[in-house]
């Protein structure tokens, strides 16, 4: 009776927990993984190629745990939900069906039109969906399981060390699915082995499950709670860099974490890196600076390459205005619109620029001196790109971030009057253009930030000087530094807290302070941010050489502009001058054309004897190191080589393992050593022996309880007995036998 009911019990286990937690649990697991892993190409994948993937793994999720049979049908109707999905999410758009099937031009075309709009959507997402598969398939052993789990714990924590990234929550979301992954595959094992126990405890499955949750759960509370703690041992890779002198590569980050600890990437705070960033809506905190090259710029005019312009300023940072018309661009067809037009006062210079690109990342802009004129050139983006021209801002925007090779753009760069600006007031008294954005502040902006101001410019006779008396204050006021100590922060508002409590920063703080300080005063102000001019080689070279070179004025040349010159600045308008550069940070200077009657002169550059001398002797000393160390290095990998390549020409590395473990011991005693062993794993496996028992009634007990294993615990029962009490040495094949019997048992168990 029993025994019938067992067998009618077991169906409906079967279709339950086997179906559903033991073979398709773990499906579940794995797209997690996937999910963690695709966030590493969040810089590189459009907003649509994610959404197409979501909506598709919610269907995977749906039918993989649902349906447990029809694999085809089910993979089938996943990849039908990515063409679905990407009609839906994807900028798709139907253009009709062909008016004659016959014609083949027509159904070419038909087709063209309809199935490059499905590009990368389709394979991407199809992609995803066949990793998921495989990974489901691959990793039903707890080996596998473990290595894949390391795999993708290791290829995160890298993209989270080296890439502009924060990826610690991916890393905690990849350990939680491994973790519940090793459960279910646990409790199949439990399963196929020792069926009455799995029995058993299926009959209890809140119990069974309880206990696994809250632990993993804990674990994973444990973790993430955990404060961060400063990095105690430098990864080998930096060490070799930073013993060479070089700068470690990285990548570029947002340009720094927020007042309040948390990452402009919304992350936890850290030091981040420097580089040009699209999220200004909270700037302050910290950076590091990061020196890794991002574009050569070729150009007639020294000058700061514009990316983006701000106007709303929240108290926290800046946001976009809404709403501002744009114009559509062609490279090499028309001119660009600015609005307000420049006046007819305002004289300006031609700048011929050609940037290119030194890393394959993806930028939202294209950067120029400001205001651009013309593209003339745009290569590498493909013809879906679709660039736009904000007149009032002067941006030149993508639709979505894209990754060019090289451009050309002309820009009108105004050329510096001081004697016409101060002639002249900000603003536009006329009414012929609305600056009312331009003079915004927070209804809660501190009284004292005024008063300051108004301190600041004194007595200057008109609104030009009193700009550069700002600019001059803030810059001689406020130390540079990129890691302020944002502890002294109480004020809400991030001006006021840096011109009052934290007193030191960097760009962001300063521009933001003269936009905000200026406004107070009445002036029409509004915040840029790009980059500085970047570094020119050749003209350093050409000084450190000397003789008697002079520098060009223009500053013309080919500069390498790194992510450690991401840069913010402010302009104001000026009536009948239009927009004008200020340059508030410490340190740093407006490349800005200006009059040949205003040019300053140069002493010729002529170096002495003795600093030619030291400066050669130097450099040899410094060539010399780095031969010796680079020679060590590759001696010592030689070496390593060689001697990897014998062992393993000479015997396995198990082989060479247990040689060097057992020598100078029989076989015999190395059967001995390899029962005390056993007889621990069996301990922690539950078998456990009697105080009373004898090692064979413990055996004959074990036996018993697991019929299939009687014949192997047998024979190393026999061989020890025989090792133990019998004489001599023993053979190396007795010993052989053993291990095998032992790792026989151990696999089973």
């Amino acid at each position: 009776m029993n025994t019938m009911m067992m067998k009618q019990s077991r169906p409906l286990e079967t279709r339950f927990w086997r179906r559903l937690v033991l073979e398709r649990l773990h499906r579940l697991f794995a797209i997690v993984i996937v999910l963690q892993l695709i966030q590493c190409f969040q810089s590189y994948w459009w907003e649509e190629t994610y959404a197409v993937i979501y909506a598709t793994l919610g269907v995977v999720v749906v039918s993989e745990l649902l349906i447990s049979r029809a694999y085809f049908a089910r993979l089938g109707m996943q990849m039908l939900t990515v063409l679905l999905a990407t009609v839906a999410f994807a900028p798709f758009k139907w253009y009709g069906w062909p008016e004659n099937w016959r014609a083949w031009d027509e159904v070419r075309r038909f087709l063209t039109y309809h199935v490059d709009q499905f590009h990368p959507y389709v394979e991407l997402a199809a992609g995803v969906v066949l990793a998921v598969h495989y990974l489901s398939v691959w990793g039903t052993t707890r080996a596998r399981a473990i290595l894949l789990i390391l795999t993708a714990i290791f290829v995160l924590a890298g993209v989270d060390s080296f890439l502009p990234f924060e990826l610690w929550k991916n890393i905690a979301w990849t350990v939680l699915a491994g973790l519940g992954w090793l459960v279910v595959l646990h409790l199949r094992q439990l399963r196929e082995r020792h069926y009455d126990s799995w029995d058993a405890l299926a009959e209890r499955p809140f119990e069974l499950a309880v206990p696994a949750v809250l632990v993993i759960g804990l674990l994973m509370l444990a973790g993430i709670a955990v404060p961060r703690a400063p990095v105690l041992l430098e990864d080998p890779y930096t060490i070799w860099m930073e013993s060479q002198n070089k700068e470690v590569p990285s990548f570029a980050g947002e340009g720094g974490y927020l007042s309040n600890g948390s990452s402009v990437s919304g992350g936890s705070s850290g030091s981040s890196k420097s580089g040009y960033g699209r999220n200004d809506s909270k700037i302050g905190g910290g950076f590091q600076f990061d020196y890794s090259p991002i574009m050569q710029v070729t150009t007639d005019q020294k000058a700061y390459w514009r990316g983006e312009t701000k106007a709303i300023y929240t108290g926290k940072g800046w946001s976009d205005r809404k709403g501002l018309p744009t114009v559509p661009v062609t490279p090499g067809e028309e001119t660009l619109p600015l609005d307000p037009a420049r006046p007819e006062g305002a004289e300006t210079k031609k700048v011929s620029q050609t940037f290119t690109m030194l890393r394959k990342d993806r930028i939202p802009v294209l950067f120029a001196a400001g205001p651009a004129r013309t593209v003339n050139e745009l290569q590498g983006v493909g013809g879906s790109a679709k660039l736009s021209w904000s007149p009032e801002e002067w941006e030149l925007k993508f639709q979505r971030p894209v990754q060019p090779e090289s451009y050309a753009v002309t820009s009108e760069v105004l050329v510096l009057d001081a004697k016409k600006l101060r002639e002249t007031k900000a603003g536009a008294d006329d009414g012929s253009v609305d600056l009312t954005p331009y003079l915004q502040l927070p209804d809660a902006l501190p009284k004292r930030i005024a008063d300051l101001a108004k301190e600041a410019t004194g007595d200057a006779a008109n609104d030009y000087d009193r700009a550069k008396r700002l600019e001059r204050y803030l810059q001689l006021t406020y130390p540079y530094t990129n890691t302020p100590d944002v502890s002294r922060q109480k004020s809400e508002d991030v001006v006021d807290a840096f011109l009052f409590e934290i007193k030191e920063g960097y760009c962001d703080y300063y521009s933001t302070a003269f936009v905000v300080m200026a406004r107070t005063l009445g002036f029409p102000a509004r915040w840029v941010k790009g980059y500085t001019s970047g570094s020119n080689p050749q003209e350093s070279e050409n000084l450190r050489m000397g003789g008697g070179y002079i520098p060009d004025p223009s500053g013309a040349g080919t500069y390498t502009v790194r992510n450690s010159d991401a840069h913010s600045w402010a302009e104001i308008y000026f009536e009948g001058i239009g927009w004008v550069p200020f340059e508030p940070t410490a340190g740093f200077s407006v490349p800005q054309p200006i009059h040949e009657d205003e040019l300053p002169t140069y002493d010729p550059v002529v170096p002495s004897a003795d600093d030619g001398t030291d400066a050669a002797s130097a450099s040899s000393g410094g060539g010399s190191r780095w031969i010796w160390i680079a020679s060590s290095v590759v001696g010592a990998l030689l070496a390593l080589s060689v001697a990897a390549w014998t062992l393993l020409r000479r015997k396995s590395w198990n082989a060479v393992w247990q040689q060097v473990r057992y020598r100078g011991s029989t076989p015999n005693q190395r059967i001995v050593r390899e029962m005390e062993r056993l007889l621990s794993f069996l301990n922690r496996r539950g078998l456990k022996r009697q105080a009373h028992d004898t090692l064979r009634e413990s055996f004959s007990r074990w036996g018993a309880k697991f019929a299939s294993l009687r014949p192997d615990l047998e024979g190393v029962l026999q061989q020890f007995e025989a090792a133990r009490y019998g004489g001599g040495s023993g053979r190396e094949s007795d010993f052989q036998h053993f291990s095998q019997l032992a790792a026989k048992i151990r696999k089973s168990l």
